[in-house]
């Protein structure tokens, strides 16, 4: 169980490289809303299974916060208008 911590946490870690790298500017708008959408999907499940696990509860709480702030983030950042612009994923 430790192992798939880990990978939740791995996947947030990239998320946060890709966001702060400016890399996720430069990929493709849909994809980087796959990209985005499957990290915080991933990690958001793997923090919930092993929060029912009970494997180290904290760590899995604060897994399962940030995922939900990478989905919060990827609904507002690709799926939402802007000053009547459509949606950053339809550009």
């Amino acid at each position: 169980m430790q192992n798939k911590l880990l990978v939740g946490i791995s996947l947030q870690i990239l998320f946060f490289i890709l966001f702060l790298g400016a890399i996720l500017p430069r990929m493709n708008n849909i994809f980087a809303a796959i990209v985005c959408f499957s990290i915080s999907l991933l990690s958001l499940f793997i923090g919930i299974k092993s929060l029912k696990q009970q494997f180290k509860p904290v760590l899995s709480r604060i897994v399962i916060a940030i995922a939900i702030l990478i989905l919060a983030f990827t609904l507002f950042a690709y799926f939402t208008t802007e000053g009547g612009l459509p949606p950053l994923i339809l550009q």
